[in-house]
């Protein structure tokens, strides 16, 4: 949720989710990004409506980007990135980072792809299944990461 300006001079919540995608570009470049949508939106909905950029994060950057530029937008598979095992990139960390670094990654990640959050949000089933996919790779990762050191997903 972010705070929007509205035209009296105050402002409003605007609730967005934030949905991971692979984007092709024109260029053949491939990014890992995020797409913000409204609640019950759908990335149909974001690449054919009128505007010439759509906003992503890419990197913990937030981009405008050129709608010519994409050849493909895809939601990456659950199970292809589980294969790729590293549970420090699967938390979107460095290798080595702290537990206390670990542990906020788990949280911020479950709060983000909670099947129960995205289903509460109004989004296909397809998007509900692709959280709770994500949410298993979460969990793996965080319990191989703290079983050393004795810490719980609580």
């Amino acid at each position: 949720m972010r705070q929007a300006d509205n035209a009296y001079g105050g402002t409003r919540a605007v609730h967005k989710n934030a949905i991971p995608v692979e984007i092709t570009l024109t260029s053949g470049k491939v990014l890992g990004a995020k797409v913000f949508l409204p609640v019950q939106g759908r990335i149909s909905d974001l690449l054919n409506d009128d505007r010439n950029f759509i906003p992503v994060e890419c990197d913990g950057e937030c981009l405008a980007l050129a709608k010519i530029s994409i050849v493909q937008v895809r939601m990456p598979s659950a199970q292809a990135a589980q294969r790729k095992g590293c549970p420090y990139s699967i938390l979107g960390l460095p290798e080595g980072a702290s537990i206390e670094e670990i542990k906020r990654a788990y949280h911020e990640l479950s709060r983000a792809n909670h099947p129960d959050r995205i289903r509460g949000a109004g989004l296909s089933q397809d998007i509900v299944d692709f959280a709770n996919q994500n949410m298993i790779r979460i969990n793996a990762a965080y319990a191989l990461l703290t079983k050393d050191a004795g810490l719980h997903a609580a």
